[in-house]
């Protein structure tokens, strides 16, 4: 594991642009809906049958950079299946697998702390092998999207990002996860995308399911 320094240019939130300029947005992606109990049963399915380990994709504010070893971990320090700003990024993971990428980069971001309450660091996790799972949930009576995806190869390179990558093992391990949730998690399908069984109920309850809680429209859903 790698460290480095960055100066950050002021900004104190991540927020939808930034999490969307790391380049997942053009490569294999998977979006989906699913409120705490289906968060908790993806959670499940990744400590017990891949080897992926799971990070926050930014640290706190002058914290170091957690790393969530189990499903009750992360449970018991994140309020999963909710999301109060409706954005759909209520929790940003980053996954790495050793079998795809042999090391990872923790970086040091510099803050302006006339702008970040009297911060003046935090941390982020950078890898071209790094897969990214952004968790949505309820906002009111919605349900926001939830998303898995990675770089492709070729994106990797566009952003000088795809040294140690095992992409081969990148694709395998992505291609289980997504099954995982497309054919044994799922109980509907809202356009292309999964829904789980909680989502699902709260659906039939009359819940919209949404990109995000300001999105002008819904997704109707079939069961499977």
């Amino acid at each position: 594991m790698a460290g480095k320094d960055r100066q950050d240019s002021g900004r104190c939130r991540v927020g939808l642009t930034e999490l969307m300029d790391t380049g997942v947005t053009r490569s294999f992606n998977l979006d989906f809906f699913a409120l705490e109990a289906d968060q908790k049963t993806v959670f499940d399915f990744l400590f017990s049958s891949t080897d992926v380990r799971v990070f926050e994709s930014y640290s706190a504010f002058g914290s170091e950079l957690r790393e969530f070893r189990s499903t009750e971990k992360i449970a018991s320090s994140q309020q999963l299946g909710t999301d109060a700003g409706g954005s759909g990024f209520a929790l940003s993971l980053q996954l790495w697998s050793p079998s795809v990428m042999r090391d990872f980069t923790i970086t040091k971001v510099k803050l302006d702390p006339s702008k970040c309450d009297g911060h003046t660091f935090r941390y982020r996790i950078d890898g071209g092998g790094l897969i990214q799972l952004y968790l949505g949930g309820l906002c009111e009576r919605v349900v926001t999207k939830s998303h898995f995806g990675h770089r492709s190869q070729v994106r990797a390179q566009a952003w000088g990002a795809d040294d140690g990558v095992d992409w081969k093992a990148l694709t395998v391990l992505s291609n289980r996860i997504q099954y995982h949730v497309r054919k044994r998690l799922a109980a509907a399908k809202a356009g292309s995308m999964p829904v789980l069984p909680q989502a699902l109920e709260h659906a039939r309850a009359g819940y919209a399911l949404k990109l995000a809680a300001q999105t002008p429209w819904s997704f109707d859903w079939k069961a499977e």
